[in-house]
């Protein structure tokens, strides 16, 4: 006699594509995906399916890049994090999944806000005014 085993249709395998092993990060997704699921706003949607990739392929954006792209007081959502590499004179509130020393200081000091993305998403569900950067 031999092992008896299942036939390969019979047999789950589980997936480790989309699992992540940073637990607040997953629940962020979780909770991205409900709310862009629920307010119908697919800057969450997107937001949810670019952190679901591997970090080394997240966006990372300079400061320089929204003095030069931003205008007046927008809201901006970055999924990825936000670096510090130039400088800022527009009061912008930005929304990203982390920040560097140097970009949160030289925000807060044009006057602007730094949020994490659950917050964000918490203020504004619909994702009306918000910019997606990355």
């Amino acid at each position: 006699m031999g092992i008896l085993r299942a036939p390969q249709s019979h047999v789950m395998i589980m997936s480790t594509k989309n699992q992540k092993s940073n637990v607040h990060l997953s629940g962020l997704i979780s909770e991205l995906k409900i709310i862009g699921r629920e307010k119908e706003a697919n800057i969450w949607r997107k937001t949810a399916k670019l952190l679901e990739k591997s970090s080394k392929n997240w966006p990372s954006i300079n400061v320089s890049r929204l003095e030069y792209h931003v205008e007046g007081s927008e809201k901006i959502v970055v999924p990825g994090k936000l670096l510090g590499s130039g400088n800022i004179s527009k009061k912008v509130t930005v929304g990203a999944y982390s920040f560097s020393s140097a970009a949160r200081a030289k925000i807060e000091a044009a006057g602007g806000k730094c949020i994490g993305l659950d917050e964000m998403a918490k203020k504004n569900p619909k994702g009306s005014g918000l910019r997606l950067m990355g």
